[in-house]
């Protein structure tokens, strides 16, 4: 780990990795320009800059995906941290993380050597599902707050990639044209698999639905400690 004065200047957050790099130069630079450096936390290292926290400007977010892009290439596991997370110094960042050794261990197994696809679905609705009548209340809100993470209009994606995806976020858009956004896990040696998967997939969409997808990106919707 190299020194970068870090015990005199608080710390911006990028990502917490499994394990560090061969050298610590080929972190690079952060959104200040200054050296990257990685703090060890337990098992973990976190990957840090010695910088204030920063305005949430386009510019500076798109410049923190950057960042977390290259960290993420860089180690098997990385849970990309969102922009603006930071610490007073590293005992502040080890006692924030040390602590959380079995659940960073369940998330870095699920992101292991794996990257994420973001689908966002535009168009017609399908018709929305209705609890059978003479549910009571209980009933009904389950089946609701499920609705809300299943996307019918994209099955013809979902049966043609299943084979390489790992795991699936959904979450429905109740308002404007945008019906959802799903988040795929694909291992990166399944990559050119699912796009061709994806590709052959999108004939078969429901008239009047659309699927834009953009990746392959670290995995920010699969990040979650749990």
């Amino acid at each position: 780990m190299r020194s970068c004065g870090l015990s005199s200047m608080s710390l911006y957050l990028y990502a917490i990795v499994d394990r560090p790099p061969r050298s610590p130069e080929l972190l690079g630079r952060g959104i200040a320009r200054k050296p990257l450096a990685l703090v060890r936390a337990g098992k973990a290292y976190v990957v840090v800059e010695p910088a204030e926290a920063r305005e949430a400007t386009p510019a500076a977010i798109v410049a923190h995906d950057r960042v977390v892009r290259r960290i993420a290439r860089l180690a098997p596991s990385v849970l990309p941290l969102r922009f603006g997370a930071t610490a007073v110094d590293r005992v502040a960042v080890k006692a924030a993380i040390a602590p959380l050794g079995g659940m960073l261990e369940r998330a870095f197994e699920r992101v292991r050597g794996a990257v994420q696809f973001t689908l966002r679905v535009d168009g017609l609705r399908a018709p929305a599902k209705r609890a059978p009548a003479g549910t009571g209340p209980g009933t009904r809100w389950l089946a609701e707050r499920r609705a809300r993470h299943e996307v019918p209009e994209l099955t013809a994606v979902s049966e043609a990639t299943r084979p390489w995806v790992r795991e699936v976020r959904a979450e429905r858009h109740d308002h404007g044209p945008r019906i959802a956004s799903v988040y795929h896990l694909v291992a990166r040696e399944d990559v050119r698999a699912w796009k061709r998967a994806f590709a052959r997939s999108i004939m078969d969409l429901p008239r009047g639905v659309t699927v834009t997808v953009t990746g392959p990106w670290p995995p920010w919707a699969f990040a979650e400690l749990a």
